[in-house]
């Protein structure tokens, strides 16, 4: 059976996308009150133009069990009108033994997500408990997309050889650690010079790559710098500049124009790079 990797690139393949949507329902933002009807929409009118949905588990969480109850129709309905496509619990869980463990269980059995975004400052044995199977994939929060990023991530830090700064030192060690080949990285679109880096250091693994859109990243960068050899295994996330390209009755259509266009901008510069879909 394939593993994570292969499905990512399956999904991809199949909408010739790496667009990913983030799924983060603001009930100040949304146009309709019921969030499930508003995933459901957007979801409807972006399935065959994306080939991921990310929904951030905060968001969900903030609104109580209802909240969590939205969470879930979500997932069910992407599995029945987008089968192909892959949900990322969007939950940067971290923590020790048991408890990450724990964590694990919940986030790939219970919610049944194919792959986690996680928070590994902890070391090794914070990662270990995600990347047990093969087929759930893990993406490590590497260099982030805000400005914050920069007091922590970027402190220089030693090696045998040389000095490096720490979110390198981090990519490095998942490399290291991803014996089942289903850890990736979450480097932001905010640092192109950083992502280039992270790539350069990394090139087989998955990346996530968030700040495009509303956060202003450099969409042609991401590209060309986040994809692999062959311009795969990157996933470009916009969730506020699709999701809420309208607060108007047209909404869905609005998000389903915005991922469109996202897609077809990332297209053309894998095509002028010669790493168009076949």
């Amino acid at each position: 059976m394939s593993g994570f990797t292969e499905r990512l690139e399956e999904a991809s393949k199949t909408t010739k996308s790496l667009v990913c949507v983030g799924l983060d329902p603001d009930s100040s933002r949304m146009p309709v009150p019921d969030v499930f009807a508003f995933n459901r929409a957007i979801v409807d009118a972006t399935a065959e133009l994306v080939c991921a949905y990310k929904p951030n588990l905060a968001y969900y969480e903030a609104m109580g069990l209802q909240g969590l109850e939205d969470l879930h129709k979500t997932v069910t309905h992407i599995r029945n009108v987008a089968p192909t496509a892959v949900i990322i619990g969007d939950a940067k869980r971290g923590d020790i033994g048991p408890s990450a463990e724990a964590y694990a269980k919940a986030l790939f059995e219970v919610w049944d997500f194919d792959a986690i975004t996680i928070n590994a400052w902890g070391g090794h044995d914070t990662v270990t408990p995600f990347i047990q199977n093969h087929e759930k994939g893990v993406f490590v929060w590497c260099r982030g997309s805000n400005p914050g990023s920069t007091d922590f991530q970027d402190l220089q830090t030693e090696t045998d050889v040389s000095s490096v700064p720490l979110y390198l030192k981090m990519a490095l060690a998942c490399q290291e650690w991803d014996a089942n080949n289903n850890l990736g990285l979450v480097v932001g679109a905010t640092v192109p010079e950083q992502l280039k880096q992270v790539r350069a250091s990394c090139p087989t693994m998955p990346f996530l790559i968030p700040g495009v859109g509303a956060q202003g990243g450099d969409l042609e960068a991401a590209v060309r710098q986040g994809g692999d050899s062959r311009g795969r295994r990157a996933l470009i996330n916009s969730s506020r500049g699709i999701i809420y390209a309208s607060g108007g009755a047209d909404f869905a259509q609005a998000a389903a124009r915005e991922a469109n266009k996202l897609r077809t901008s990332i297209n053309e510069v894998l095509e002028a790079d010669g790493k168009g879909w076949p």
